[in-house]
């Protein structure tokens, strides 16, 4: 699902893509990052997040997006970025080949996704074995889920038990995990490896 004018307005400010940064940065301390990994953003928006990736870590970067103007916003500046590209498609049909990424990213995505349990086997799909998923995004208490789900909608609704049985049955194993609980809506981050 794309955003609406309001929610691409505040992603695209400077400030918010200071944020995030940070925030990656911060779950990056429990990766051992090398030189010239694979690196795969999911919903990258306007590309900072993956910019910084490609230029502080020298990773080959590639970010993906649902919205072309996002891509296209991305796509400022990369001239002298050989490592880096973007490319606009949906992140429950992923256009690279199995096992292509040492690190996955997806800040922030998974609520907009209708589907996102396919988008999360797309990310195990692409991503290498002891690869590394790094995730962060809104996880919904069972009550508000439990009403959300009655109605039809164009987002994704996601519990933690649903979260976890994924990572579970998919091989997973937790790296980081923090929960910050509010009383509907909880903030996740984790990072994952796939064994």
């Amino acid at each position: 699902m794309k955003m609406i004018k309001i929610e691409k307005w505040f992603m695209n400010r400077p400030q918010h893509a200071e944020r995030v940064i940070n925030r990656a940065e911060k779950l990056l301390q429990f990766i051992n990052v090398k030189e010239k990994q694979n690196f795969l953003e999911v919903g990258c928006g306007n590309g900072a997040v993956s910019k910084h990736m490609a230029t502080k870590y020298l990773l080959n970067v590639t970010g993906i997006d649902i919205d072309p103007e996002q891509i296209q916003l991305a796509q400022e500046s990369i001239d002298d970025m050989p490592a880096i590209r973007f490319l606009a498609g949906d992140a429950t049909d992923l256009p690279f080949q199995d096992n292509d990424f040492d690190i996955v990213l997806s800040f922030g995505v998974m609520h907009h996704i209708s589907n996102w349990l396919e988008a999360l086997k797309e990310i195990r799909r692409t991503l290498k074995p002891k690869g590394y998923f790094i995730y962060m995004d809104i996880i919904y208490s069972d009550l508000i889920a439990k009403f959300g789900r009655s109605f039809k909608h164009s987002y994704g609704i996601i519990t933690m038990p649903d979260l976890t049985s994924f990572f579970q049955q998919n091989d997973f194993s937790p790296v980081h995990t923090s929960l910050k609980n509010s009383l509907f809506l909880h903030n996740y981050e984790a990072v994952y490896q796939r064994n």
